[in-house]
């Protein structure tokens, strides 16, 4: 019997799939933000309304650049991960394999 440490690449790539449905759901969020201010600024001409606009507008930019961002990355990385699986689970086969016979006996190498 094969031993494995690999996960189920279909429960993988879900999880990478939320990730990217996560980020598109904040990027909407946002955007809606920024037309609810927008159009708070377009009935208002106070400077308080400009300095929320202004604070939005930057709050927003910070959130995709870090948050946004970071959330791709994972996504990414997740799908990496899972592509190189197959090559981590022999590396470590292998190794136990080359372990001394009584320890891998121990450990159910036959």
């Amino acid at each position: 019997m094969a031993h494995t440490t690999q996960l189920d690449p279909d429960e993988i790539r879900k999880q990478a799939d939320n990730h990217d449905t996560t980020r598109e759901d904040i990027v909407a969020q946002l955007e809606q933000l920024k037309t609810a201010v927008d159009d708070v600024l377009g009935r208002s001409t106070s400077a308080a309304t400009r300095a929320l606009s202004t604070s939005t507008d930057t709050w927003v930019e910070n959130v995709k650049k870090s948050v946004i961002e970071h959330m791709k990355a994972m996504a990414d990385n997740i799908r990496r991960e899972s592509n190189n699986q197959e090559g981590t689970d022999e590396d470590f086969n292998q190794q136990i394999m080359n372990i001394p016979l009584e320890t891998g006996t121990f450990l159910g190498v036959k």
